[in-house]
């Protein structure tokens, strides 16, 4: 994986999230990056998790397969930061 493929990706990942957030009225003073966490930061639920796979998908025209991303040893993780899904979306795109 080249770096500059992870930073495109990255840059594609946040516009993607910040289209999904843009109507919540989230204050992101420091608007999103790489270490934005989904949960914690952008009060995601697992529905908008699921949305926001299926727009990447859609983004990059192809099945990524999150499965891997989302569950860890048999669990759902709690939380993941958008460098974690950008590293993981690079590695397949």
């Amino acid at each position: 994986m080249s770096s500059t493929n992870r930073e495109n990706v990255e840059k594609s990942l946040i516009e993607i999230i910040e289209d999904l957030v843009q109507d919540w009225g989230l204050d992101l003073a420091d608007g999103i990056s790489g270490r934005t966490s989904l949960v914690e930061d952008l009060d995601f639920a697992s529905v908008d998790i699921i949305q926001l796979c299926v727009a990447i998908e859609q983004f990059y025209g192809k099945k990524i397969g999150f499965q891997s991303l989302l569950m860890e040893d048999g669990s759902y993780v709690s939380d993941l930061t958008v460098s974690q899904i950008a590293d993981y979306v690079a590695q397949r795109v």
